[in-house]
């Protein structure tokens, strides 16, 4: 290994991450915890399902990874708080925070959606965001430290089913562009990786059948998106290297977003799911 690598191999020594929604497998939250623990960081994972959670933070513990696994909804103030608190009486400080919990509440044509179900999408893609973003601040996030949200380039699309969840993420980039400006003050950096259709537990569905080959044709760069693909961007927005960088919205979809409306799976009438 060359001096390079062995620097690059950990750049996140000593640091203290927080990342929702890192129990599923695979996921981008997995990906992302797994990541920062390889490269030296300490990592306080979050997740609701408590037999998942337990797994993953079995699998980190298996590689020499220093992690705490915190169960509940990253929509609930609670959980906010002992996420921060655990990254702070287990590991002493909070350096990064990467929110990836998002979904669909409603799939469907936009002519029979109702209030709860727009609001509902809206809420569960910003609020636990910016609820545990509140919180790492008031614990100890300041100067130096980076926030990584998890957005989706289902905003560049008008797939009518999907109105919601785009609304919702709109919504997420609107904050993370408003909290870079108001947090630069602090030295704290916040932007957003917006995945395309990526092989996830979530999308489980639409993959597995061929193994996401269809999905793969579909997209400029003929390959589908992997949960580490979006994690390796997470990570560079945390590093150092994007020292500078705070405000962005990153695209990370083999390319899809510059093919005008962009390929979606879900203009089949037969897919159900949730798209991240």
């Amino acid at each position: 290994m060359s001096n390079q690598q062995q620097s690059r191999a950990k750049r996140f020594e000593g640091r203290v991450a927080i990342v929702t929604g890192a129990s599923a497998d695979p996921s981008i939250g997995r990906s992302t915890a797994v990541g920062l623990g390889r490269e030296g960081a300490s990592v306080v994972i979050n997740g609701r399902n408590e037999s998942s959670l337990r797994q993953t933070e079995k699998a980190l513990r298996d590689e020499g990874i220093s992690v705490v696994a915190i169960v509940g909804s990253a929509e609930e103030r609670e959980t906010a708080q002992r996420l921060v608190a655990a990254a702070n009486d287990e590991f002493g400080r909070l350096d990064f925070v990467v929110n990836t919990v998002g979904g669909n509440r409603f799939l469907g044509s936009p002519r029979e959606m109702n209030k709860e179900e727009l609001l509902g999408t809206i809420e569960l893609n910003t609020w636990g965001a910016v609820a545990v973003i509140q919180e790492a601040l008031s614990g100890g996030l300041s100067k130096g430290g980076a926030i990584v949200n998890i957005s989706s380039g289902t905003v560049h699309k008008t797939t009518p089913k999907m109105i919601a969840y785009a609304a919702a993420k709109a919504a997420l980039n609107a904050i993370t562009k408003t909290l870079a400006r108001d947090l630069a003050a602090l030295g704290v950096r916040v932007n957003a990786v917006a995945p395309g259709f990526t092989q996830t537990d979530g999308t489980r569905a639409m993959w597995e059948p061929d193994d996401g080959a269809a999905a793969a044709g579909s997209l400029l760069l003929g390959r589908l998106t992997q949960a580490d693909d979006i994690a390796h961007a997470c990570l560079f927005f945390l590093s150092d290297e994007a020292r500078q960088i705070t405000g962005q919205i990153l695209d990370v979809d083999a390319g899809n977003h510059l093919m005008g409306g962009g390929w979606t799976p879900m203009t089949d009438e037969t897919i159900q799911g949730r798209l991240r």
